[in-house]
């Protein structure tokens, strides 16, 4: 609760899936905020409050009455507040989603006034740098875009474009230097606006970078930010805020229309200061972070770190449905789910295994497997689930391409062919 000109500032603290309580939901009808349940492609409004009045799998910050000064923030499961999420945002560095996919990851809107929750503070920067680093190596690996840049430049002995008539009388003529000319001209370079508003954002990225420097994802951080800076070697870093927002994207080249966005919010997010990227205070940007996403992004990491092309990820079915993996060489179908009461029992898993039953039962989904392997059958389904631990036992999941999914899971009594599997997560040292 705070104050700031006469208006107070109201938080409301909620836990992933727990529900407001009735002081909370009291309020919010009083100031006709409705909530609505978020479709499965759909970004969250409200962090994906429902109807029921409960937390969804969203983290994160948002207005609910911004005029008002009411706010939400939603903070992670107690039993999941030791994660480190940082490497969880490593593994959508490694597998280089689309830029499709990460939209459904996280989301951040620092044009909106930023909430005072320092809880939060450090949880969506990360991945928002990490998403730009992944956008800026893959349109590095095509080499930068060279553009038409005006320049002026007092030449010697030539002259090139147009004659600055003003300018070479006051710098040349009348200093009898008669041996320049100083002319305006256009030249195709990499050195346009454009470029050097990436090269500012991947400068402020490797500052904030550095804070990491104790990580074990430090080292991998650092050196591809420097082969990045290497990429802009030929491009400066000036450009003025005025300048910064003239620059628009360009729909005829995807990564670039992408980099361009996000290194907008970067420098936003740290207000145009790299003085700023190392500072805590201002309060937290609105945004949110699906924590089920992330949670199946990191598990890819990891089945595609030990299985590589037996893996396949967001295979695509008939009415809008996909299977988060299917494993070929195992004619498995596999779903993650994040939901960690799954290691200590089956309450409510009959929902999960009605869905997973239906795309092992979805001809354009085991249409992969056919082809893979001759049909045998019902197809095994597994289930993945986040795994508790605790903070003193730090050894994540690991996967070894000589043993089978099948072999370390464990089969979920009263069905056939159906099976769970616990997935640790890293954790903060």
């Amino acid at each position: 609760m705070g104050k700031s000109a006469g208006l107070t500032y109201r938080t409301i603290f909620l836990e992933e899936h727990g529900k407001l309580c009735n002081e909370d939901i009291q309020c919010i009808l009083d100031k006709g905020i409705c909530f609505r349940e978020t479709g499965i492609m759909e970004k969250p409004v409200y962090l994906g409050i429902g109807p029921d009045m409960k937390a969804s799998y969203f983290i994160g910050a948002d207005w609910l009455d911004e005029k008002e000064g009411l706010s939400v923030v939603v903070h992670p499961k107690k039993e999941m507040e030791n994660v480190d999420y940082f490497k969880m945002f490593m593994a959508c560095l490694e597998n280089e989603l689309s830029s499709d996919y990460f939209s459904l990851i996280y989301g951040i809107e620092c044009e909106k006034k930023y909430i005072n929750c320092a809880r939060l503070q450090d949880q969506i920067t990360p991945l928002l740098l990490i998403h730009y680093l992944t956008v800026l190596k893959r349109l590095t690996k095509r080499g930068l875009r060279k553009d038409y840049v005006l320049q002026e430049e007092n030449l010697q002995c030539k002259a090139k474009g147009r004659v600055l008539t003003g300018e070479n009388l006051r710098m040349n003529v009348i200093g009898r230097r008669l041996d320049r000319c100083y002319c305006s001209f256009h030249e195709y370079t990499v050195d346009s606006q454009e470029n050097r508003l990436l090269k500012k954002a991947l400068l402020f990225t490797a500052r904030f970078i550095r804070k990491f420097g104790s990580h074990d994802s430090f080292a991998k951080l650092s050196a591809l930010t420097n082969s990045l800076l290497a990429q802009f070697e030929n491009v400066g870093d000036e450009i003025e805020i005025y300048q910064i927002r003239r620059v628009a994207a360009n729909g005829l080249f995807k990564d670039y229309n992408e980099a361009v966005i996000l290194a907008k919010k970067i420098l936003r997010r740290f207000g145009y200061s790299i003085e700023k990227v190392n500072r805590t205070e201002g309060g937290t940007p609105v945004f949110w972070i699906d924590m089920s996403r992330l949670y199946e992004v990191y598990v890819y990491s990891l089945l595609n770190r030990a299985y590589g092309k037996q893996i396949l990820f967001q295979v695509k079915g008939y009415h809008q449905c996909s299977a988060d993996f299917i494993k070929l060489d195992e004619n498995l179908i596999i779903d993650t789910k994040y939901k960690p009461r799954y290691e200590n029992g089956n309450k409510g898993i009959i929902d999960d295994i009605r869905q997973v039953s239906a795309y092992a039962r979805d001809e354009k989904i085991i249409s992969h497997l056919i082809d893979a392997q001759p049909y045998m059958g019902e197809y095994p389904c597994l289930i993945i689930y986040p795994e508790k631990q605790a903070s003193d036992d730090l050894e994540v999941t690991r996967f070894n391409h000589e043993e089978s999914l099948l072999q370390k899971a464990r089969k979920i009594n009263g069905f056939r062919n159906f099976y769970k599997l616990g997935v640790r997560l890293p954790v903060k040292i």
